[in-house]
């Protein structure tokens, strides 16, 4: 069973919701952030480790204190081509390798991957003209998590949104779009949940999942 693991992206929107809910599951959290003053949290299992994703060195210093699991929650809104979160990611990935670390989740999007052609007209609207670089980068990271060897899991999500509510009936699928109506869209709590049950099931290993209210 998982007890310590380490957060990329804790500061942000889904990063935060992972913290506070991974402590209150009991686990020792190691938030990586570049600015702790963006995290209001305290908790005497919560450790900070200062770094930057884009900085190997610092990565690997973080993740050499030993870890169960490692998640990413980092996103980057972009709009030209960039590849920042692709590269961040693969500082991660080799630091995991480095440092016998075996077990990913990350925070995807719906669009990416597999995913392209899944959602709503709207939706697919949206990733496609909206968050096209977004997306591009997405598709980089996601390649290189499935060439990594590693023990990962992948959850996308479309629209997120701001609220503390889980929907305990959110619906998780990896492969054909479902058939019911879809809200397409679910709270970053709720992601956040799907992504803990993941680690504390070891559910979804080595699958690109998508999930909508």
């Amino acid at each position: 069973m998982a007890e310590r693991v380490l957060i990329f992206g804790a500061t942000g929107g889904t990063g935060q919701h992972l913290v506070r809910q991974a402590l209150d599951r009991g686990l020792h959290v190691t938030a990586f952030v570049r600015d702790p003053t963006k995290l209001d949290i305290e908790d005497e299992n919560l450790r900070i480790a200062l770094g930057d994703m884009l900085n190997g060195e610092s990565v690997e210093r973080a993740m050499a204190e030993g870890f169960d699991a490692v998640f990413c929650a980092a996103g980057i809104y972009q709009r030209e081509y960039k590849t920042d979160l692709s590269d961040g990611t693969k500082n991660i990935l080799a630091a995991m390798k480095k440092c016998g670390v075996r077990r990913l989740l990350v925070v995807s999007s719906l669009g990416a991957g597999d995913s392209k052609d899944q959602g709503a007209w709207w939706v697919k609207a949206y990733y496609r003209f909206m968050l096209k670089y977004v997306i591009w980068d997405k598709d980089t990271q996601e390649q290189d998590i499935r060439d990594s060897g590693l023990d990962w899991t992948i959850v996308r999500p479309p629209r997120l949104f701001e609220s503390e509510v889980v929907n305990p009936d959110v619906t998780i699928w990896s492969a054909p779009q479902p058939q019911k109506k879809l809200r397409w869209g679910t709270t970053r709590a709720t992601l956040a949940k799907v992504i803990l049950d993941a680690l504390a099931n070891n559910s979804h290993v080595g699958e690109g999942v998508n999930i909508s209210d």
